[in-house]
């Protein structure tokens, strides 16, 4: 242990016959660390997926029931409004991971019909019906029971399909 020159206290000498402290506070670039910002690629998470592909594909639906002024007929009431103010109203419940995102689940409604009646449940089912007869919506009720938990893969793909297939 030798005496520090600045602080003459009894301690380890680094350089200049300063201790680490007094070398630190006369030479601090010398101890500066130049911490490079390592950009990190965010990576979406799931439920965020799955929020980017509701918005998506609830456009895309919207847009294939449109006619080519932009206008969509609810499917429960018929009422016929732009694009903008329909909703995509489901028949089986979003909850149901399986048919969320199934187009035979999936019509245009408006804010009237598919919040305030609820999706007008009597009228879809059996406009539904009609539309894609028993076979299809005994397979759509089976896929509802199905377990399903989409991957991110399986989230981002569908997101650029439905991104490519709308206008």
């Amino acid at each position: 242990m030798k005496v520090c020159k600045r602080c003459e206290k009894e301690k380890r000498i680094w350089a200049r016959g300063l201790c680490k402290s007094c070398d630190i506070a006369t030479n601090p670039q010398k101890y500066m660390i130049e911490r490079k910002k390592v950009e990190k690629k965010k990576t979406e998470s799931v439920t965020q997926l799955k929020k980017k592909l509701d918005a998506i594909f609830s456009l895309y639906i919207r847009q294939k029931y449109a006619d080519d002024s932009g206008n969509v007929e609810c499917y429960t009431c018929g009422s016929v409004k732009p694009i903008k103010s329909m909703q995509n109203g489901h028949f089986w419940s979003r909850s149901h991971l399986s048919v969320r995102w199934d187009e035979d689940n999936c019509r245009c409604q408006c804010a009237g019909c598919n919040v305030f009646k609820h999706g007008n449940y009597i009228v879809y089912t059996t406009k539904l019906l009609n539309g894609i007869g028993q076979e299809g919506f005994d397979r759509l009720e089976q896929k509802k029971n199905t377990p399903f938990s989409p991957s991110k893969e399986w989230l981002i793909k569908q997101i650029k399909f439905y991104t490519l297939n709308t206008k």
